[in-house]
């Protein structure tokens, strides 16, 4: 979505406000399985001091995948985005800054670059998740799995000892 900046560029104090759903669905992580339909966006981009400035809070449900246990659960996501517009960029390093088109804005770039950017690598189905069993791959926070504990090499000989 091209935003229109014409009204705010050269008049500092002035912002303008935006709503919208952006294109998320399309994005693929490893750790979420799907963006579910609906994510939205609201913010505004407001002229301070001759600094053009993009603040924008952006929703989304996500169904994530477990790091741990494997398995799927719903998340809501709320992000904060702030970004700087320019015209040109003098510091290439500055992720946070993006190029005007002119008197517009390409909002689907800024908002789908922060949204991947400060997407989490993974996700927890909860903090005390258990994970599987690295033998034979039963979730445990079903409960425990009938393996049997392997001992360690260097105390087998304890064992014996155990065992008499």
């Amino acid at each position: 979505m091209r935003l229109d900046l014409r009204e705010i560029i050269n008049i500092p104090g002035k912002s303008i406000a935006f709503e919208y759903a952006p294109p998320i669905e399309e994005i693929e992580f490893v750790s979420v399985a799907r963006v579910c339909p609906g994510a939205s966006v609201k913010g505004s981009v407001r002229n301070s001091a001759g600094v053009l400035l993009l603040t924008a809070e952006l929703q989304a449900d996500l169904e994530c995948i477990c790091a741990r246990c494997l398995d799927e659960f719903p998340k809501h996501l709320n992000q904060h985005i702030e970004s700087v517009l320019a015209e040109e960029v003098q510091d290439e390093g500055n992720t946070d800054i993006y190029l005007l088109e002119g008197d517009y804005v390409d909002l689907d770039e800024v908002i789908l670059t922060a949204f991947v950017l400060n997407m989490e690598q993974r996700f927890l189905c909860h903090e005390d998740c258990k994970g599987l069993c690295d033998k034979c791959g039963k979730n445990l926070n079903e409960g425990p799995c009938d393996c049997r504990a392997e001992i360690d090499p260097r105390l087998a000989v304890l064992g014996q000892l155990l065992e008499n």
